[in-house]
């Protein structure tokens, strides 16, 4: 166990609040954790991309896909959007015993052992696989499953073993800071970025397709209500709320407006679902947020052409 000092206490607890609220703020708030309207749910399942386009379902089930990180928050909605597409994904754990627990006893799924830090265990993971989506992460800034093992480091062995397995795209998901972190966060944090910005270096560079997604703050609010929004990493201006963590009980209801520089958790799994097999998303990064303002049928997929390269 490390010992800090206050000043190295006082620079955690910033990073904390200045990190992305991908890995915060869903757990923030027991607004945040209510099971949705049913009118709202009807209304998701009514929006998707994947409901109302038969080309993209047709592709997720021909595909064959590996999510990594199959137990996370995000992975397991990635997992669980696929399957309600009526794909069969391949689910990549590091403890199997524990995966299976978790997902209950009635639960059969494609399950393998995989772990991005042992490049030797993701061959069989990605034998006869077409498409990846990396839902993995880590938010330690030290020791053998920081940043830089499993973000950089387990980047290039996944990137190698795909290529060796044939892999065509692989879907990245890191976060809204990842591209520009503020140079005002300590020095831990500031490597972290950087090593999760090496990553996407990485995955661009392979040779391989490749879509990252950049989220802002993750929710887990209802999915399909309000408009996904997408933006290039070099003109998005954080909000104020992105920058500061929310004292529990300070999210407004489910069915309210979503905050600003936010994504409804499912809404990421469904523009991370569709990017694993539309063509225009190919080789882009971006940001991935949400507006204020009813989805109403507006189709995400339209603001691709625009999103850039890496």
């Amino acid at each position: 166990m490390f010992q800090f000092s206050s000043i190295r206490r006082r620079a955690l607890l910033t990073a904390a609040r200045t990190m992305s609220l991908a890995a915060t703020l869903g757990v923030c708030g027991l607004a945040a954790l209510a099971a949705p309207p049913p009118a709202v749910a009807a209304a998701a399942a009514a929006t998707s991309t994947v409901a109302l386009d038969p080309k993209i379902n047709r592709a997720l089930k021909k595909q064959r896909i590996l999510v990594v990180g199959a137990t996370g928050r995000n992975g397991g909605s990635i997992v669980a959007a696929l399957e309600a597409a009526g794909a069969k994904p391949r689910a990549m754990v590091r403890d199997l015993a524990k995966a299976q627990a978790a997902a209950g006893a009635g639960v059969k799924r494609d399950w393998v052992v995989g772990d991005l830090r042992d490049p030797a265990s993701l061959a069989s993971a990605l034998k006869g696989i077409d498409v990846v989506i990396n839902a993995a992460a880590t938010t330690q800034l030290q020791g053998e499953n920081d940043t830089a093992a499993v973000d950089r480091d387990g980047t290039r062995n996944l990137v190698a073993a795909a290529r060796r397995a044939g892999v065509r795209r692989i879907v990245f998901i890191t976060g809204m800071s990842v591209y520009s972190p503020s140079p005002k966060m300590p020095p831990p944090m500031l490597k972290a970025f950087g090593d999760k910005r090496e990553a996407e270096k990485i995955l661009a560079a392979s040779g391989l397709e490749y879509v990252t997604l950049r989220p802002t703050g993750i929710l887990a609010r209802p999915a399909g209500a309000w408009k996904i929004t997408l933006a290039a990493s070099p003109d998005y201006k954080p909000t104020v709320e992105e920058q500061t963590m929310r004292a529990p009980g300070s999210l407004p209801p489910p069915d309210a407006p979503p905050p600003a520089g936010t994504i409804a958790r499912d809404d990421l799994s469904e523009v991370a679902i569709v990017c694993a097999v539309e063509p225009r998303a190919r080789n882009r990064a971006f940001i991935v947020t949400q507006a204020a303002e009813p989805r109403a049928g507006a189709d995400w997929r339209d603001q691709l052409s625009k999103m850039p390269a890496d």
